[in-house]
């Protein structure tokens, strides 16, 4: 793919940027493209080169989302943590702490449904997961569970769920709430590890 070189991407960043400040003060229901491209003050036409549609707009953000998570788990120091089912209360609550920083993430990711912001969070899932598996193997004497990586996908999905729920009953995502997500996420994942296991030296 041909690349669209700094003006292009610089476009892009600052379409994204107009779409997150919209939403930190308007619902997503309410935004046109229209609007987004009036913030950013780049002609709809020249925008549409970049996102063909508000759901290729929702999906750019979406992707920031994904790489500001992925980034935040890169850098943890698993030493802190003294069992398996630490770090993943540890877990849910890295999930949310992007969203919790911005409420523009927050909508994206619990308030809009389309195909493409759908897809991309099955696929953040399974990155998050991915990282999420590696940092406690290697921090932990686990022993060998068929289907590793799909278990703990369906604990991030857990996760996940809880935190949607939450948000489409009562728009925001509590300490709480963090606190039963991680708690579905470990009942889970006790049905195929023990309760305790070793640290590796």
């Amino acid at each position: 793919m041909k690349s669209e070189g700094p003006l292009g991407v610089g476009r892009r960043a600052v379409l994204i940027q107009a779409l997150r400040e919209l939403l930190r003060e308007e619902a997503p229901e309410s935004l046109t493209f229209a609007k987004i491209c009036e913030r950013a003050d780049i002609p709809r036409a020249s925008a549409y080169h970049f996102f063909p549609n508000m759901g290729a707009l929702y999906l750019g953000l979406r992707l920031l989302h994904a790489e500001l998570v992925a980034a935040r788990l890169s850098r943890v120091d698993t030493s802190q943590f003294e069992s398996w089912q630490d770090y993943v209360y540890f877990l849910a609550g890295e999930a949310i702490a992007v969203l919790r920083e911005d409420s523009a993430m927050m909508r994206v990711v619990y308030g809009v449904r389309n195909e493409e912001t759908m897809l991309i969070g099955k696929e953040l899932d399974s990155k998050i997961a991915s990282i999420a598996l590696k940092q406690v193997m290697d921090r932990f004497a686990l022993p060998f569970w068929p289907d590793a990586p799909r278990k703990v996908g369906i604990a991030v999905a857990l996760i996940d769920s809880v935190f949607r729920f939450s948000f489409r009953e009562q728009g925001t995502i509590t300490d709480e709430i963090v606190r039963e997500a991680g708690r579905a996420a470990v009942a889970y994942l006790r049905c195929y590890l023990p309760e305790y296991v070793d640290s590796k030296p």
